[in-house]
């Protein structure tokens, strides 16, 4: 018997024995209307049951996870499988939200030999695509988060998996993985960590990536696989799975180099801000000032919303001379390529360091900054 989308709301109340028989059956083969059926909700609430693990919760909807964490209550995280303080990995995966390129590479080295290890296993999920796709010479694409002009931490990481993990799929002589960049066309909300379940459906609809249509997957069978850094409500991942599934797309799976327990994260998706925060705060200080000056340091939409915002305005000026000035062009070209021209809270702080970089030689007087009607939500 098929579940339709709308038992997953009232399916809470049959025996648990149909409720897991359900849920077994939606795990083996996602479908797109359990996207906005109340599967997540309804998983979340076996889990809080212990009916299932968190490994069973993320694989809801294609999922797997390297990585479960929930707050410690004492402003931490702990290891959710061990009970473990996870403060190692959670200040690496903060500054790496940042744009701290050895951070980056470091997590995408766990992603990296996660797969490789999934590869070297014939039984495995990941072998048993990759052999699949090889067998009925089919294609297989990775998309992570939508991007403009500037890339997110998961952008960033996914590009370094991909091309280090062809390697180990070539030499096997499977499918390589196909690199599909999904595009914005309106500018991306960096505050997106802050807000609330409701607020990230809204954004989703309204301000979100573009993902293939009918005609991406018309001549060729395609899977997608989904990459981000982070499962928190699951909203980006489940658009993406419900609008390729219904497109054509074979099969979709998501991979995320962390989960957050959903009997926090579905109460309270803030709880992602937290996570980010914890090296690197709001703050303009020593921390992101030793981030910021590497040589190899590449902007990211966090740290343009963290540098540019109003609040840190007053800052600002004893701050310039902490940051290598070749550094502050490259996240002044970045701001201007996302819009924050727009954003009326982020122009006293671009003229003032359009003002810096011209006076050390680095930007031509003749950029002019004009203010426009704000069109970020």
């Amino acid at each position: 018997m098929n579940t339709r989308s709308s038992d997953w709301k009232t399916l809470a109340t049959a025996p648990v024995d149909e409720q897991l028989a359900r849920f077994c059956e939606a795990v083996t083969r996602p479908r797109a209307e359990d996207v906005n059926g109340g599967l997540r909700a309804f998983s979340c609430g076996l889990l809080a049951q212990d009916l299932i693990d968190m490994d069973g919760y993320v694989s809801v909807l294609g999922g797997h996870a390297l990585n479960f964490l929930t707050p410690d209550g004492v402003g931490g995280f702990r290891d959710m499988s061990s009970g473990a303080s996870a403060s190692a990995l959670t200040a690496i995966y903060s500054r790496a939200k940042y744009g701290s390129q050895k951070d980056i590479r470091f997590l995408a080295g766990l992603v990296i030999d996660y797969l490789a290890r999934q590869l070297n296993d014939p039984a495995s999920h990941w072998m048993r695509l990759f052999t699949s796709a090889r067998e009925n010479d089919d294609n297989v694409v990775l998309m992570t988060t939508g991007w403009r002009n500037v890339p997110s931490t998961a952008n960033v990481l996914y590009d370094i998996v991909v091309e280090e993990i062809n390697v180990t799929l070539a030499h096997m002589g499977l499918p390589t993985l196909i690199n599909i960049k999904l595009p914005r066309i309106a500018p991306p909300c960096e505050n997106y960590a802050s807000m609330g379940a409701k607020e990230r459906e809204r954004v989703n609809l309204i301000q979100d990536h573009v993902i293939p249509a009918e005609n991406f997957y018309r001549w060729s069978g395609v899977h997608v696989i989904f990459g981000d850094d982070v499962l928190v409500t699951g909203s980006t991942a489940d658009k993406v799975l419900r609008e390729s599934l219904l497109a054509g797309a074979r099969s979709f799976q998501a991979i995320y180099l962390v989960a957050i327990d959903p009997r926090v994260a579905l109460a309270d998706a803030t709880v992602e801000e937290r996570l980010n925060m914890l090296e690197i705060s709001h703050q303009l200080d020593d921390a992101l000032a030793e981030l910021l000056g590497a040589a190899d340091y590449q902007p990211v939409l966090r740290t343009l919303r963290l540098l540019f915002d109003e609040g840190n305005y007053e800052a600002l000026p004893a701050f310039l001379a902490r940051v290598p000035a070749v550094n502050w062009l490259r996240l002044y070209k970045a701001a201007l390529g996302n819009e924050f021209l727009s954003q009326a809270e982020c122009i006293p702080s671009l003229t003032l360091l359009r003002h810096y970089l011209e006076e050390v030689g680095l930007l031509g007087s003749s950029v002019v900054v004009t203010e426009r009607r704000p069109i970020c939500v």
